[in-house]
């Protein structure tokens, strides 16, 4: 799937609702792995080469507003307002160490370049590939690195991540900078009663300060951010217009590729101070190459990741099957008054999108905001936890309501997040996976209610 579709759905049918490593890698290979894409020899004419950039001395120097003139040409745009992550890849390709890089993230902190993280393989850009393919590709970065920065890769602890997922790494030390290339790789198994094939999964480089890293290695370990209830209430605020709303969940921009769900899920854990990105978010929903995340696998993650860092997922809102039958029963009696076609799951082959697709937009929002109550709990359940500080992950279908920004997806499943609402009005306030231009945005109680087909929360054990 493209961009333009970023969550796929389930059946509505009875829904409730260093060598070791990579001799082990071609291994896999060799075991009946079908072969899928083979990283190639690079053309890097046309590419913007980041070699002169990230090899700079005065590297961590750099600031917000001199870091256009360093990039001039590699198609960098802010993600964010407030200019705290640049991101590139999209618009122009990149390479490093003639290798494509498929995303770089630049971060910064106090005004001044703090991080650097770049992408040479993940499924969501650059589709799915083989475990013979994914060791040659590490070993060739390997070496790469190994001679750019003039030492060999030096074995680093592996990182655990939600369900079982391992996270494998080297480092090197280039002064003034910390060299971390990592990896990932699901291998098959049988998992919640579901046999699951080999997938390569990501390889990405991450670059420090040397003097950072060498603090954090002797400092106490800290808190996560906005974990107690003080804290998470600080980061409400009101608006002008007298709004609540959360302002500092990260922005994390999908790109072109359907990971709007593996997104939101790196926005959450980022606004709890977690270092977790959407390719580690799309290995453990099993978030498809060129395509969304099915919701039993969206739910069953979200919950799965929400444990493993000691957090609770809870489910506050979702459309049962009987919930549906009563949409159409609502929906029908509107539609023989309008002269307009009946609909019914069975004839929609229990398909959510389809049933959606024979619905007249009117109607539909006549039916789903007929009852008072329904529209109360919505707004309810998103005050309840906004004045908490607790951003809502909101399951929507697009294209049932006009909305204020025209979207790179038009028409679909889509996941988002629910930042504020207005006490007064009603009016909902959300954020899409798209950057800077979609960091808050509003819309109508009524409008919202329309679109939402589920509402979930990953928040603090204790609240």
């Amino acid at each position: 799937m493209s961009r333009a579709d970023g969550r796929e759905r389930e059946d509505l049918r009875g829904s409730r609702r260093v060598r070791g490593w990579l001799a082990a890698a071609v291994a896999l290979g060799l075991l009946g792995v079908a072969p899928a894409a083979q990283p190639q020899d690079l053309e890097t004419n046309g590419l913007f080469r980041l070699d002169a950039a990230l090899g700079r001395p005065d590297l961590w120097s750099i600031t917000t507003n001199s870091f256009g003139g360093v990039v001039h040409g590699g198609g960098f745009g802010w993600v964010d307002q407030d200019h705290t992550r640049a991101r590139g890849g999209e618009a122009v390709p990149l390479c490093f160490r003639d290798q494509r890089v498929w995303e770089t993230v630049v971060q910064f902190e106090s005004g001044r370049v703090s991080r650097v993280d770049l992408s040479f393989y993940n499924r969501g850009d650059a589709g799915d590939l083989s475990a013979k393919a994914f060791a040659v590709l590490l070993e060739r970065l390997t070496a790469s690195l190994s001679n750019w920065t003039g030492v060999a890769a030096a074995p680093l602890p592996e990182v655990l991540g939600a369900a079982r997922t391992k996270i494998q790494r080297v480092g090197w030390t280039k002064p003034p900078s910390r060299l971390e290339l990592e990896w990932s790789v699901t291998k098959p198994q049988v998992l919640n009663g579901r046999q699951l094939a080999y997938r390569s999964e990501f390889i990405r480089l991450k670059l420090l300060p040397v003097a950072a890293v060498a603090a954090a290695r002797t400092a106490l370990p800290k808190p996560l951010l906005a974990r107690t209830a003080i804290t998470l209430r600080s980061h409400v605020q009101v608006a002008t217009n007298g709004a609540l709303i959360i302002r500092d969940v990260p922005m994390v921009d999908q790109g072109d590729k359907g990971y709007c769900a593996a997104a939101v899920m790196a926005r959450v854990m980022g606004y709890y101070g977690m270092d977790f990105d959407m390719h580690q978010a799309a290995q453990v929903a099993g978030t498809e190459s060129k395509g969304g995340t099915k919701g039993e696998s969206l739910r069953d993650a979200l919950k799965r990741i929400a444990q493993k860092n000691n957090l609770h997922f809870l489910a506050v809102h979702g459309l049962e099957t009987y919930e549906l039958q009563r949409l159409c029963t609502d929906y029908n009696h509107l539609a023989m008054v309008a002269h307009k076609a009946k609909v019914s799951i069975e004839q929609s082959d229990y398909k959510l999108d389809k049933l959606l697709d024979a619905m007249d937009g009117n109607l539909l929002r006549q039916a789903r905001t007929k009852r008072t109550a329904d529209l109360n709990k919505f707004k309810g359940d998103v005050a309840k936890y906004i004045d908490l500080g607790i951003p809502l992950i909101w399951d929507v279908y697009l294209g049932l309501v006009k909305e204020e920004f025209l979207l790179p997806q038009d028409r679909g499943g889509h996941l988002r997040l629910i930042i504020g609402y207005h006490k007064k009005t009603g009016a909902i306030y959300y954020t899409d996976t798209w950057g800077p231009r979609h960091e808050c945005k509003q819309m109508p109680l009524g409008d919202a209610v329309t679109m939402t087909f589920g509402l979930y929360v990953i928040k603090p054990n204790s609240l």
